[in-house]
């Protein structure tokens, strides 16, 4: 139903650190890629509501939001230079950067606040993670909520097995195996783990609050060659936020972007309760440019370089907030 696995990036060839023009683009148009999940289905609303659409004809310029099925071929597209800016998480991101990408981040679109989790079978407490074999996507965002799990309750990671599993395999492995008795995933499986009395989420995202960050990540040089272009797309991600915040328009909203997720809008609405989607422009303002978000990135750093995703500790993303409005 979701989509949120990240991982070690193909092979970067030299075009990665090229600005290469995406193949199904017009000329002058801006391609931004994006996959399926809670904080990014607004996408399908200013898409489906001609925010986009109007917020380009405004401002005279040419923009495309391009849907991946797999969240991962959207960031390989984007390092290869096929899409001009990606929907990605903050860890994501320091890869196409440490590969010579000027990795420009202009938006925030989501923190996770619960969606993702560890889950344990009932009566299991984190002590008992020591010796274990734990379900997760290796190098995944899931992996790093463990690692910090781990770490903040006095346990060596080599002290746990993972066993490479997509992050929605091991939530549907842990929903109907009881052999499986330890995974880290994301919504929906975590709630549907809990109210089924499957087991108990001993550690979410809101134990690291603002630690897993969505964002929107442009090219450098695409921002350069057509600056519009990416305020036109961030002028149309607010227009879908009031339309998500009015209590008027909410439910269309909901609807349309449960639709898109391909799930209920009962079940989408549990899926928000575990997302803070960046509906406030100072906020986004400020949690970017904060000393909070500068060290989470160092800890995506520290974990990254660790485990070998980059080899360059000092690869950095860029901060932009030029088409963020102040009010």
């Amino acid at each position: 139903m979701m989509n949120r696995t990240w991982g070690i990036l193909g092979v970067f060839v030299a075009m990665a650190v090229a600005f290469v023009p995406a193949a199904w683009a017009e000329e002058g148009e801006v391609t931004v890629a994006w996959s399926v999940w809670t904080g990014w289905m607004p996408f399908r609303v200013m898409d489906q509501k001609g925010f986009l659409a109007k917020r380009a004809q405004e401002l005279g310029v040419k923009v495309k939001l391009v849907e991946f099925k797999g969240y991962l071929e959207s960031v390989q597209a984007f390092s290869a230079g096929k899409v001009d800016a990606c929907a990605m998480t903050s860890m994501e991101s320091l890869q196409p950067a440490a590969a010579g990408i000027d990795a420009v981040a202009i938006l925030v679109n989501d923190i996770s606040n619960g969606g993702d989790g560890v889950l344990l079978r009932k009566g299991m407490t984190v002590a008992d993670l020591k010796g274990a074999t734990v379900l997760l996507e290796e190098f995944s965002v899931s992996h790093y909520l463990l690692a910090r799990c781990l770490a903040m309750n006095g346990i060596d990671e080599n002290s746990v097995t993972i066993q490479n599993t997509p992050g929605d395999e091991a939530g549907k492995a842990f929903l109907t195996d009881d052999n499986v008795k330890a995974v880290a995933t994301w919504n929906p499986h975590l709630y549907l783990a809990v109210e089924g009395g499957k087991g108990e989420i001993v550690f979410d995202s809101t134990k690291i609050p603002g630690e897993i960050v969505d964002l929107v990540i442009a090219n450098g040089k695409a921002i350069k060659a057509n600056p519009k272009a990416f305020q036109a797309l961030v002028l149309a991600w607010y227009d879908a936020m009031e339309m998500f915040t009015n209590e008027k328009t909410r439910a269309e909203a909901v609807a349309i972007m449960a639709e898109g997720a391909g799930a209920s809008v009962e079940d989408f609405e549990k899926m928000l309760k575990g997302t803070i989607i960046y509906t406030d422009k100072a906020n986004a303002r400020t949690l970017l440019q904060g000393a909070e978000f500068a060290e989470t990135m160092r800890k995506v750093s520290d974990f990254s370089v660790k485990h070998a995703l980059i080899t360059d500790a000092s690869a950095a993303i860029r901060i932009d907030v030029q088409f963020i409005p102040e009010k």
